[in-house]
Parts: C-alpha cells; structure tokens; sequence
C-alpha cells in the first residue's frame, strides 16, 4: 500500500514562494515550491496562485502545475488542499490565513513576519486552533540543521551560563530583526523588555539598535542596519566558552566554537581556544519543516516554529518601535495590539531574473 500523498499549493509567487530556485548560487530547494516538488513522494503540489500572470507562467513552466490562479479564495474552493504555502507579502497575511484555516485545510506555512500587527496574529492562530489547523511560521532558521546543532551545543552547557549575547542583522527590523528575534527565543526563552533606538532613515522596514532583557537573566545587544555587505550574526557568550552562529563569510554560515583552555601566556589562567564545531547534514530547512508539518497532522506533534512563535518575535519587533517612540524601557508581553507595520519588498523583472542585489535603501532580497 502506497503512503498517503498530501495535496499542496502555494500562495504568492516571488522570492520565497519560487524565484529564490533560480539563483544559482543558492542550494536547492530554497522555496515553498521547490520543497514541495522535491518531496513528491509525499507531497503533490497540485495548484498556485499569484496576482502576476508572469509568476504563474514561471511556476508552471518549471514545475508542470497546470492549475493556476489569479484569486486565490476560488483556488481554495475549487482545489482539496492539504498543505498551504502563504508566501505573499505579510499585510496578506492575515485574509489568507483565516480563509484557508476555513476551507479544510489541515496545515498551514506562512512566511514570516505572521503579520502585520499584534492584533491580527492573534486572530489567526485563534482561527487555526478552532478549526484544527496546524499553523507553523517560517522563521526558517529553527529548521536550518546547522542552528539546530547550536541549539544542542548550549543545551549541553558546553559554554555554561549565557551571560550576554550580541546579534547582527542588515536587513531591516521585520526582515532580518524577525530572524534574529526568533532565534534569540529559540536559544533563551522569552524577552522581558526592550530598550530600543529606531534609526532616522528612509526605509519603510525601520532599523536600529536595542537592548533585550530575557526572563532567565540573560541580556542581548542588537544591531540591525543597513550596510553594503550581508550579515546575520548571534554571537553567545557563556561562563565556560563563546558560540559565533551565522555570518555570511565569503556565502558560508560560520558556526565557531570556543572553550576554556589553561593559558599558554599565565599561569591560572583561562584562554579561549577554538574547537571543532560538531558536524551535521540532512535535509534544506523547508524540506524539514514540510516534513514536520506533515509529522504534525498525523501525530499532533507540536510545531518547532509555531502561529505563537511568529506572534513573539513580531511582538519584539513592535517593542523596537514603541521604545523609540515612548523614548523608554518596554515590558513585553504589550498591551498596544494595533500598531500596524507594514514591510518593504524589493521585487523581480517578469522574466524572473534576479535585480540588482541592493536598491536605494541597500535592502537586501531574502532574508
């Protein structure tokens, strides 16, 4: 007898939902798409849906969907969808969501931020649960092998206590900051407060600089700006040793670990010496979590990077701003539901080429 195959389709055609797969440089699959179509033994992407009849040629033309819609609530009457890729842009978000958890879908992978305020993220997580919908963000790093092997890494104490950690991003806030926000609760748990500086700049996706407080003790100093280089970088610095996670050094993520060894300088001293970071394989990080997704539907087995997930990191994110604007320390959880952000998208030429890496801003695609 043949396994169950889930039926899927993807919503929103640009950098995630596809055009990532024709970068040649990035290792496939790298989209909602690509994942699908590279699990067709379990998955078969059955339909998509995208405002721009040129995104739909492109996905059909790669993949052989043929069935390809402009509207995608009459794809979600028409089509018995299993797994819903949302990938448009978040202000989308919220409509989709709600209207997929509706029409009997069982799972739903939405691009990250969740949403575009605290207000309307609660409302879908609140519709996914009373229609039985398994709602999982795609902060993709918390499927990314390589951050979950760090996570194991100060799970095992190797570098004790966390004492302070240092986070980089060069993408904006909702960009970039959500990453890094997520995986700051993935690692220490929950956020306190936040002390933050937005920075003056002409960016629809604001930046700056903040102080984050966990509730284990923990500080983090985050820096996210705008520069002429990639980089996204957590630098975790505990009582016995440091953890460097990430970076972008010549396109490879640099995992480094260090530990105390005795001082070749003075006696009774500890110094830091480098060791090799544990190795790991497997899998690209959305074809772990359609493969947890589907674990999900069939056992229940809670999300790594669930609806409520998505939720915390957009609730930092609205801290950034209200901070800056209130020109003070924030306690989270907030009680402001309604601040609305929207975030800016760079886009792609109709052939689906990638554009210039940085427009005006120096936004980077895809982060």
């Amino acid at each position: 007898m043949e396994p169950k195959k889930y039926k899927a389709a993807v919503v929103g055609l640009g950098r995630m939902g596809h055009l990532f797969e024709n970068d040649p440089l990035m290792k496939k699959p790298c989209a909602h798409g690509g994942a699908y179509i590279y699990l067709k033994n379990k998955v078969e992407l059955v339909a998509c849906c995208d405002i721009r009849q040129d995104r739909l040629k492109l996905f059909s033309e790669k993949y052989g969907v043929k069935k390809l819609y402009t509207n995608y609530k009459e794809m979600l009457e028409k089509e018995k969808i299993d797994i819903l890729s949302v990938s448009t842009h978040s202000p989308q978000h919220k409509e989709i969501v709600i209207e997929a958890a509706k029409s009997g879908v069982k799972a739903i992978l939405c691009e990250k931020p969740l949403a575009s305020s605290l207000k309307e993220a609660e409302e879908m997580i609140k519709i996914c649960k009373e229609n039985n919908v398994v709602l999982y963000t795609n902060h993709t790093r918390r499927f990314d092998n390589m951050w979950r092997k760090a996570k194991e890494v100060i799970d095992s104490g190797k570098i004790g206590e966390i004492k302070v950690i240092n986070a980089y991003s060069t993408a904006g806030l909702l960009n970039g900051g959500s990453h890094l926000f997520d995986l700051l609760r993935f690692y220490n748990g929950d956020v306190e407060s936040v002390n933050a500086k937005l920075n003056k700049d002409n960016s629809t996706d604001a930046s700056g600089t903040g102080l984050l407080k966990f509730k284990n003790g923990t500080s983090a100093f985050v820096d996210i700006d705008y520069r002429n280089y990639v980089l996204f970088q957590l630098n975790f610095i505990g009582s016995k040793g440091m953890l460097k996670c990430g970076g972008m050094i010549r396109g490879d993520k640099t995992f480094e670990l260090f530990t105390g060894k005795p001082s070749q300088t003075q006696t009774g001293l500890l110094e830091l010496e480098k060791e090799e970071f544990p190795e790991t394989d497997g899998e690209m990080p959305l074809v772990n979590a359609i493969n947890e997704i589907i674990e999900s539907i069939e056992t229940g087995k809670k999300s790594v990077s669930s609806g409520e997930d998505g939720l915390k990191a957009l609730e930092i994110c609205m801290a950034f701003h209200e901070s800056d604007k209130l020109n003070k320390e924030i306690k989270l959880p907030l009680n402001n539901k309604d601040h609305y952000v929207i975030p800016r998208e760079t886009s792609y030429t109709i052939d689906g080429k990638f554009p210039e890496i940085y427009e005006k801003n120096n936004i980077l695609p895809g982060f």
